[in-house]
């Protein structure tokens, strides 16, 4: 299969319409051939080739000695120009063993190609766009990435890479394959006749009552499923923030939430919700996506913007645990919200703060949340206990400027207003840091951290 995989791309390199911009497949047994590199962030673990069965691939292992060492390395493509792309996919295999942290998989615009990229560079994880092996008992087969679309990185200076972490007790051993950037098939043009408009353009409307501007028209859409409702119907999201999401009324389609679909529907207004109707054409595109939600304030969700919108709430407590119909109220201290048992019933605990991850609807003259399953509805962590052991935040509320975090691993930390507008995007190490938030107006604010949110008060 290697041998076929090198012969189309020599084909592919004297033939530019078929797309191929990336091909490593380790068979020549060099680890930099092609622009590859490598950077040591800690200790001396590097990445390496090696040969299983005459199958070549690189590998990365912490294990040295009869012991884990603490490690951090990335290994680091060339860069790639994708600026004449039109919708490039990136395909690789993985094969691991043993516990251990994951790998992490980034894609920088502006790294220079030469420095440690810890320090230089703006690199975006996209860790959750692909499939990895999972299984850390034995050495399984290759588990194919799936399709990684990286549509919103095409520049002239594209970097991909593979950052590794092992700890003094513990270090998976990683191996990775056929690492292959190229052109994906993109989805049919719409039929003549019907408009190309995104949820964005849709949703969007500075009408007092929330009606569409493309209300009646036939478009043509897409997005992600970001929920199932019982009898099939279900909600798309593009992207995240404001006017993101929608409801699609349809019974006539077996969804999974992650599916990327293409549609062709009718925008109507059902008693005040903007919805898609009439699908007279649907196409999926790929499952297995992932959906991030959009962070906000109970106030925020209780506005036209994030209707049909996948969004989260943090530490909004229960003021009232049943004022009827299966509902109950929250409110993070900007508004109360009601949180709907139409997907999802839950008895929350009266005066017990929550965080609350699902869809906003409108019905009944009122905006509504609407969790999708148990994972969903989560006790809030507060800002001063541990999470897991693993890490500390404080103070909290911050006075002076300087948030100090403790961790044990590598983390991503992210800073987000009450109306889920990223502020700050940052990466951080082991250890005790000092955040510095001076730049910060007084008030409240989200933080993520690796998934895990928590509010945070600027005084």
């Amino acid at each position: 299969m290697k041998k076929l995989y090198l012969f189309i791309g020599l084909v592919l390199i004297t033939n530019l319409s078929f797309g191929q911009y990336l091909l490593k497949d380790f068979n020549d047994s060099n680890l930099n051939s092609g622009g590859w590199t490598t950077q040591i962030v800690i200790d001396t673990t590097n990445w390496f080739t090696d040969s299983f069965g005459g199958d070549d691939f690189v590998k990365v292992t912490n294990y040295s000695n009869g012991q884990n060492i603490p490690s951090n390395t990335w290994l680091i493509s060339p860069a790639v120009d994708l600026s004449s792309s039109t919708q490039p996919m990136l395909n690789f295999e993985t094969i691991m063993k043993w516990p251990g942290a994951a790998l992490v998989l980034y894609i920088s615009t502006d790294y220079n190609g030469t420095s440690n990229p810890n320090q230089q560079g703006t690199w975006t994880d996209i860790t959750a766009m692909a499939t990895w092996d999972v299984d850390n008992t034995s050495w399984g087969n290759w588990t194919p990435s799936g399709d990684v679309d990286l549509s919103a990185y095409k520049s002239a200076n594209t970097y991909i890479a593979f950052e590794y972490f092992g700890s003094s007790s513990s270090g998976s051993t990683w191996e990775i394959d056929n690492i292959l950037i190229n052109e994906g098939s993109a989805p049919p043009p719409p039929p003549p006749g019907v408009d190309t408009v995104s949820i964005y353009d849709i949703q969007f409307t500075t009408d007092p009552n929330g009606v569409s501007p493309h209300t009646g028209d036939q478009v043509f859409t897409g997005g992600i499923v970001s929920a199932l409702r019982d009898d099939s119907t279900f909600y798309l999201t593009s992207g995240t923030g404001a006017w993101s999401g929608i409801y699609v009324y349809s019974k006539d389609y077996i969804l999974s939430v992650g599916d990327s679909v293409i549609l062709e529907a009718e925008v109507d207004e059902f008693y005040d919700l903007t919805e898609l109707k009439n699908v007279s054409f649907l196409s999926n595109i790929s499952s297995s996506n992932p959906i991030n939600p959009s962070l906000c304030s109970t106030a925020a969700v209780n506005m036209e913007e994030f209707e049909g919108c996948f969004v989260k709430v943090t530490d909004a407590l229960c003021n009232d645990d049943n004022p009827g119909f299966g509902e109950w109220i929250i409110n993070d201290g900007s508004g109360d919200l009601y949180v709907d048992d139409l997907m999802f019933a839950y008895t929350p605990i009266f005066n017990n703060s929550y965080n609350v991850t699902g869809l906003s609807t409108f019905s009944y003259g009122a905006f509504k949340l609407l969790p999708r399953n148990a994972s969903d509805v989560e006790q809030f962590v507060s800002i001063y206990e541990k999470w897991s052991d693993l890490v500390s935040l404080y103070p909290n509320p911050v006075s002076d400027g300087v948030l100090k975090i403790n961790l044990d691993h590598f983390s991503s930390f992210e800073i987000y207003d009450l109306n889920g507008k990223l502020i700050s995007c940052l990466k951080l190490n082991k250890g005790v840091q000092e955040i510095n938030i001076q730049f910060l107006n007084p008030g409240l604010y989200i933080i993520n951290l690796n998934g895990k949110s928590f509010r945070l008060s600027v005084i």
